[in-house]
């Protein structure tokens, strides 16, 4: 793994797989010691500032990452200490010379706006009003005389009593239940539910509302019919993202991390892709197109910098928005 020249220090080799079950064995398998680590707390007397991590997790190119603050001073012994850790729990995976590539990286900075941040023209199709409500179209969560403008993820259905609502960031809605959201923006007539949990541990929230349907923006006006979701990516996989500011952007997976925080909430899981996003973006769908169906992998939730300050937007994989407000996405 020399050739990568990103690398603080690289350990290991990434084994040669090339059929899909393999590969997908492979990251599932890798995956764990980031899961493991994370269960134990492990990582915890490591992060910034009394330590060098960021985030750690695992790269679309078959390594396991760890993500150093780029204004922290890293020594041999953080590094010898932190590789431990994850050689401990590659044995118990019966994974052996565990390929591990360190970089730098920046705290996630997150993406939704205040009122006067973004545009409120009539004529921007994120920004018309919508009923019955969909994903990738403007929301206002409002909280005393403060408001967040945001982008929503997708309609949804509460698991315990198959209520409709419909999903976008917790940090829109400063992690705070009970506020009053809106859509497209604050006014008279645009009330649209109001939010009645924020998950754990993840960046999500959902607002019950009936009025909802399984169709998500993907810009320019134009709708699409939401056929189901994955977890989250995998490697080699495309990813759009929608949101009111920048609007429908395509790129590529880059891998999975965990240990980053939001508005001081630590996340559990978070996942990267190429491209930037803007102040309005927060709560817009992440989704892929395959064999001509449209399915929902995350929600959008800020941007980040990795390898020598590349941009990346961060997303909540949708397996940790299911998952931690109880919900299902809903289908067409």
């Amino acid at each position: 793994m020399s050739e990568n020249e990103s690398a603080l220090r690289t350990y290991g080799k990434v084994p040669e797989i090339t059929t899909g079950t393999e590969v997908y064995k492979w990251f599932n398998t890798l995956d764990c010691i980031r899961v493991n680590l994370n269960e134990n707390k492990e990582m915890k007397p490591y992060f910034y500032p009394a330590g060098p991590l960021v985030a750690y997790g695992t790269h679309a190119d078959g390594y396991f990452w760890i993500i150093v603050d780029e204004r922290y001073d890293i020594k041999n012994e953080d590094f010898d200490a932190i590789v431990d850790l994850i050689n401990k729990q590659a044995i118990k995976l019966n994974i052996k010379d565990v390929p591990i590539i360190f970089s730098t990286g920046t705290p996630i900075n997150i993406t939704s706006a205040s009122i006067n941040q973004v545009s409120t023209s009539s004529v921007d199709p994120y920004l018309v009003y919508r009923r019955p409500i969909t994903g990738g179209i403007a929301l206002t969560i409002v909280n005393g005389g403060s408001g967040a403008d945001g982008t929503i993820g997708f309609a949804a259905k509460r698991n315990s009593d198959n209520a409709n609502g419909y999903v976008t960031t917790g940090h829109t809605s400063w992690f705070q239940t009970g506020l009053p959201s809106y859509q497209p923006i604050y006014g008279s007539g645009n009330q649209a539910g109001t939010v009645s949990k924020i998950g754990v541990n993840t960046d999500a929230a959902f607002i019950p509302y009936s009025n909802v349907t399984a169709r998500i923006h993907t810009g320019g006006g134009n709708f699409v019919n939401v056929a189901g979701y994955y977890s989250g990516g995998i490697s080699g996989m495309t990813l759009t993202k929608s949101g009111r500011a920048s609007g429908s952007v395509t790129g590529q997976y880059i891998g999975v991390l965990t240990g980053q925080t939001i508005g001081g909430h630590y996340m559990d899981k978070i996942e990267l892709m190429t491209t930037t996003c803007t102040s309005g973006d927060s709560g817009g769908p992440v989704y892929a197109y395959y064999n001509g169906n449209y399915k929902i992998v995350g929600i959008i939730c800020g941007w980040t910098t990795v390898n020598q300050s590349i941009p990346a937007t961060v997303y909540i994989p949708c397996g940790e928005v299911t998952s931690k407000l109880g919900v299902t996405p809903l289908t067409a």
